[in-house]
């Protein structure tokens, strides 16, 4: 009944996610529906925590020498979910609901680098490149609080998620066309000139993007 109501979810957006559409799609009856989730609302909250599982396996890149190179594939990998699952992703992240049910939000500022790491692997893999950026010597972040550098790392990895969210909701939006135009120059132009801010060379993050797309 899950994997149904995932399907369309994706296929036809959340006002397709209702008890007998759900049913039929899965094979059982409308009853199973309240007898496995409680209803309704308890398997929209079920799709929204798949979505998520999702998208952490979509981010979950593997490593190369290139840091700065990983966090910019890992934000091709975003957009690129995002792009695929435009129902999914506004309802992961609370900008449209069915039946009122959006996947729950927790303030990730207040928690440790390993919390994030079991709580949200997705943004982790923000969070990671971030601190592999700097260790590096690609980027510098300077801690308000000296005894607070993990706070840093993950206020600035909320930077770059911020980024990429909004440039996402826009274009999924339709304000930068449906072609992937606006990728290069602004998105791409926004996050080198994030990088550069952070210490990057500009000549550095313009070979990390080249390696990002597969062309370095």
């Amino acid at each position: 009944m899950l994997h149904a109501a995932v399907g369309l979810l994706n296929d036809h957006g959340p006002d397709a996610l209702q008890t007998r559409k759900v049913a039929s799609a899965a094979g059982t009856s409308t009853m199973a529906v309240y007898t496995h989730f409680g209803g309704m609302p308890g398997l929209i909250a079920e799709v929204a925590d798949e979505g998520m599982r999702q998208f952490d396996a979509a981010l979950a890149l593997p490593h190369t020498a290139d840091p700065v190179a990983d966090l910019l594939a890992t934000g091709l990998a975003y957009r690129h979910y995002a792009i695929e699952r435009p129902h999914m992703y506004r309802l992961m992240f609370g900008s449209t609901s069915a039946h009122g049910i959006n996947a729950p939000a927790h303030n990730v500022l207040t928690l440790s680098i390993p919390q994030i790491g079991e709580r949200y692997p997705a943004f982790a893999q923000f969070v990671r490149s971030v601190l592999r950026s700097i260790e590096a010597g690609r980027i510098s972040v300077e801690p308000v609080d000296p005894n607070a550098a993990d706070a840093a790392v993950v206020a600035t990895a909320a930077q770059l998620w911020s980024l990429m969210h909004g440039f996402v909701m826009l274009e999924l939006a339709g304000f930068f066309g449906t072609d992937g135009s606006a990728v290069t120059p602004v998105l791409g132009s926004l996050i080198s000139r994030e990088l550069v801010a952070l210490g990057d060379s500009p000549e550095q993050v313009l070979q990390s993007q080249r390696l990002a797309v597969g062309v370095g």
